[in-house]
């Protein structure tokens, strides 16, 4: 008897505690990190992965060990308990760390850490850029900017914690959002898709260096574009856009992010064998200003002179800045 009412009093405590634990904001640290339940035996259980990035509602109270399976092991890791996406789990406490959307953060290149908040106390670790770190106090020494970070090493598999420079970061708001829109396009088999998750990224509240990562993806997508992109067509038109003396460019891919072969100047007459069966919005110059239009491309053939002078090589135009309207 007297040992049943110690088990219950023991099991009212273990409620009480959990209780009054409160449940706190929280971030996963690790690409692909584990959440898990509990098994009436005790033993974790997987049930799913999450991305590095993703937020959770954790218990602050001490964490709990208990054994989880590892390849053909089992080993004894500390967990916490969980909530996601309306559902309870528990999770490794070295995966994730507590903060806030404020305080998720991606690095924007790859940065020394440092013990302390001094470029004398660094170590010989280095913090990947893209890697999702949460960050604390800002604190500045010898007009550097420093920040602290905690953030899950994937190649030591230790969560690791100290001081990066401040100017490291991605800065905008909604920059770690677009690496997640980004590594969902990258694995997206259509191609519209693909350019539809990037321009949904695009609209975000971003950093200059997100901005050329997300042009630079949407680069290396139209470079590789299909036959299915285009359609045939038979066009002889003359470039009439500006004023006599005036050119336009050739690129090697339909969008202003390709490179640049070739130019056409005023008045001259051009045969076009293909265009693509989407029109896509750009900045382009019409005379001395710069002004956003809505076009399709247009593939225009090669003119080669009678003592073989490659007057312009094949490449693709803008439609509206070459005068082209169908």
């Amino acid at each position: 008897m007297k040992k049943m009412l110690v088990i219950t009093l023991a099991a009212a405590l273990a409620a009480a505690a959990q209780a009054a634990a409160e449940m706190k904001p929280a971030v996963m640290l690790q690409q692909d990190g584990s959440l898990w339940t509990q098994t009436s035996s005790g033993e974790m259980k997987w049930a799913k992965n999450i991305p590095a990035g993703t937020l959770l509602a954790v218990s602050d109270e001490v964490p709990f060990v208990a054994k989880r399976p590892s390849g053909s092991k089992t080993v004894e890791s500390e967990f916490c308990r969980a909530e996601y996406d309306g559902k309870s789990y528990t999770v490794m406490a070295d995966r994730i760390a507590f903060g806030t959307a404020a305080e998720l953060r991606a690095m924007a290149q790859d940065a020394v850490q440092y013990s302390g908040a001094n470029v004398l106390e660094y170590t010989s670790t280095v913090v990947p850029r893209h890697k999702a770190v949460v960050t604390g106090e800002q604190r500045q020494s010898g007009g550097i900017s420093f920040v602290a970070v905690t953030w899950f090493d994937d190649v030591k598999y230790v969560k690791r914690s100290g001081w990066v420079r401040l100017d490291k970061l991605a800065s905008g708001a909604d920059d770690w959002a677009a690496l997640e829109l980004l590594a969902k396009a990258r694995t997206a088999k259509d191609k519209k898709v693909k350019h539809a998750v990037i321009a949904d990224a695009q609209t975000l509240s971003l950093s200059p260096y997100m901005e050329r990562l997300l042009s630079i993806e949407e680069y290396n997508i139209l470079k590789n574009f299909s036959p299915d992109d285009t359609e045939s067509l038979e066009l002889s038109t003359v470039v009439e856009t500006g004023i006599p003396g005036s050119y336009i460019h050739i690129y090697d891919i339909p969008s202003t992010r390709g490179n640049v072969v070739g130019r056409l100047f005023y008045g001259s007459s051009i045969q076009c064998d293909l265009k693509t069966k989407a029109s896509t919005t750009e900045t382009v110059s019409f005379g001395n200003e710069e002004q956003t239009a809505e076009s399709c491309w247009y593939h225009v053939k090669e003119n080669i002179l009678e003592d073989g002078t490659v007057q312009w090589p094949s490449g693709w135009i803008f439609g509206t800045i070459a005068g082209i309207s169908q």
